[in-house]
């Protein structure tokens, strides 16, 4: 099943259970490679932050206004945006789920989404302190995990490692990492994916129309460049 359009509530509860939830069980979770201490790190990541995206999208809405002003300016539509995406990660997975989320959930944004989809491995942040913050990515628990890697794929150890904290490197003190785990990041995104229908469905008037704006206009024919 692929959007629609003026889809309602009862067909949006389906797309995310049977298309949505169903990609990420059929898509992702193969790749999680739990067990396994290799495998899974930037292939997870990836598909998870683009889910994110386009649910951030809906989440915000399209209307005619955003749309006027994008084709003026940029000659297309730009459905998606990163403050989209950095308010879907602080009001559902920072408020729903971990307040990490809304402490670093911006910065992982920017290091994971854009390094990921471009350039092949997160990005390497320089911040306003100074101070740079690279990647450390693990599979585990949320808190006290005793392991992460390198930018080189090495093997690390981080004491009591805790997803979506922001650590010295123990190998360089005049530098932090941001600690992901993939395990957990699986998981919010199902968690969270429910609580959104559940949004929609008590908000129904507002969440339904930003929901109907945003999956008519991903489905328009855009003009070839």
């Amino acid at each position: 099943m692929a959007l629609s359009k003026d889809m309602e509530l009862w067909q949006i509860k389906n797309f995310l259970e049977d298309e949505v939830k169903e990609q990420i069980f059929l898509e992702i979770a193969p790749i999680l490679y739990i067990g396994q201490p290799a495998g899974g790190y930037f292939g997870v990541t990836r598909q998870i932050l683009c889910f994110i995206d386009f649910l951030g999208a809906l989440y915000c809405g399209y209307p005619e206004n955003e749309k006027k002003q994008d084709l003026e300016n940029y000659k297309r539509m730009r459905i998606s945006k990163s403050e989209k995406v950095e308010r879907f990660i602080k009001e559902f997975f920072g408020n729903e789920i971990d307040p990490k989320y809304k402490e670093n959930g911006r910065i992982f944004y920017q290091m994971y989404r854009h390094g990921l989809v471009h350039l092949y491995q997160p990005k390497t942040i320089r911040r306003k302190t100074g101070r740079v913050l690279s990647w450390a990515l693990y599979k585990g628990q949320r808190e006290s995990h005793p392991e992460g890697f390198d930018t080189q794929g090495g093997k690390f150890t981080i004491s009591n490692a805790r997803h979506l904290d922001i650590v010295v490197d123990p190998r360089n003190k005049n530098e932090d990492l941001l600690t992901i785990s993939i395990t957990c990041l699986y998981k919010d995104l199902l968690t969270v994916i429910d609580r959104f229908y559940k949004n929609i469905e008590e908000n129904k008037n507002n969440e339904l129309k930003k929901w109907r704006e945003t999956a008519n206009a991903i489905m328009e024919a855009e003009e070839e460049n």
